[in-house]
């Protein structure tokens, strides 16, 4: 790394095509490069998302190693030499086990250490909330992309509030432009009709099962609907067998991992984030900012971006028949779809700018290195 400029390693598990990975790769492509050298280390391998941010000539550094099957303190050993052979001026982690590894790794060498935590806790384990306590005071700033995570760390965690910092993610609505009309996007994809779409790892998370479970009642009054489920997952096979049983294999489509989503939201009437619980989903936001009208769930960051019946639909989470009423009022109202949709870019252009995530991310570095050396110095914290 240039010892010239600010050094910014982010340590991930792993980088999957997802919203936490995706946006990572933002930000290390996004830092100042006047300033800053953004690079992504991974415990396990570096995933579809890291081998692209290799491609692009940005510096990847992978461990190999197995989450499961690897013993606690040999990856705490494993990440602390990576953090020696580097040398970065600050570690920005994410997600629970770089959160947790990444610190435990950091203590004793001087580095300013940011812990991002990206989901709402909807499950809370106790081994995890002890560590994150006893950790937060290991991490100069932890931070969340929520209200709600705010809330979930201060409640479950006892972080101080003072570490706590609320960054609302960004995205670049001029990345999911395509010179695409709607009827060449739906021609690629072969689709036609009144066209739902889904974008997310096809996990329980996410909540698809409940959106197929909306499907046989939309179907009885939308004879040429088809959905679009974007993305893979360990619930894969459980929800084509799901779609099966309830008659409506025949309008979904499991299209796998795509990195052509400006052309799929191109091709869509409405689209739909079914989570049981979140943080402040990328996919949402990309959607409103490609002028879509969404429905989501009432689930952490959909609450703050969403204000219902103005710039998107707010549902239940888990409520199948409610999530079917919001679709159904949409493909009622062309006249609602229009409108909303026009609001929801009109919201992501005003508050949801990755430009000003990352100036505000690019000062709170700035600030850590300044607290850590009154003399505003830049450098690299001894490794010793």
């Amino acid at each position: 790394m240039d010892r010239g400029r600010i050094k910014v390693l982010h340590l991930l598990a792993t980088m999957p095509v997802g919203g936490a990975e995706d946006l990572v790769a933002a930000v290390v492509k996004g830092l100042d490069p006047d300033r800053f050298e953004a690079a992504a280390a991974t415990i396990g391998q570096p995933g579809a998302v890291g081998e692209e941010l290799a491609a692009a000539g940005y510096a990847v550094a992978s461990l190999g190693l197995d989450l499961k099957r690897t013993s606690a303190w040999r990856l705490v050993a494993a990440v602390r030499r990576l953090l020696k052979e580097v040398r970065p001026d600050i570690l920005h982690t994410h997600l629970y086990h770089p959160n947790l590894y990444g610190r435990l790794a950091a203590l004793g060498l001087g580095l300013p250490v940011v812990a991002a935590v990206h989901n709402s806790y909807t499950r809370v384990k106790l081994h995890r909330r002890v560590w994150n306590f006893l950790l937060a005071r290991a991490a100069d700033r932890v931070l969340v992309g929520s209200s709600q995570v705010w809330q979930d760390v201060r409640r479950y965690d006892w972080v101080p509030a003072r570490r706590l910092l609320l960054l609302p993610y960004g995205i670049r609505p001029a990345e999911l432009e395509t010179p695409l009309s709607q009827a060449e996007a739906r021609e690629r994809l072969g689709v036609s009709g009144f066209v739902v779409g889904a974008v997310g790892r096809l996990e329980e998370q996410k909540g698809h099962g409940h959106l197929l479970a909306a499907l046989p009642a939309l179907a009885r009054e939308i004879a040429d609907l088809t959905v679009l489920l974007v993305g893979d997952g360990r619930r894969r096979q459980a929800l084509m067998g799901q779609a099966r049983d309830l008659g409506v294999a025949g309008r979904v489509r499991f299209l796998g991992t795509r990195r052509d989503l400006p052309e799929i939201y191109r091709a869509l009437d409405v689209f739909v984030q079914p989570s049981l619980w979140e943080g402040l989903p990328l996919a949402l936001l990309k959607a409103m900012g490609a002028g879509l009208p969404v429905v989501a769930t009432r689930v952490s960051g959909a609450l703050e971006v969403i204000d219902d019946g103005v710039n998107g639909r707010l549902v239940n989470p888990g409520d199948a028949p409610d999530l079917a009423r919001a679709i159904l009022d949409l493909y009622q109202q062309p006249e609602v779809r229009a409108r909303m949709g026009e609001a929801a870019r009109g919201t992501v252009l005003a508050h949801y700018s990755q430009e000003a995530m990352l100036r505000r991310l690019e000062s709170l570095y700035q600030e850590l290195l300044e607290d850590r050396k009154p003399d505003g110095a830049t450098g690299t914290a001894s490794p010793d």
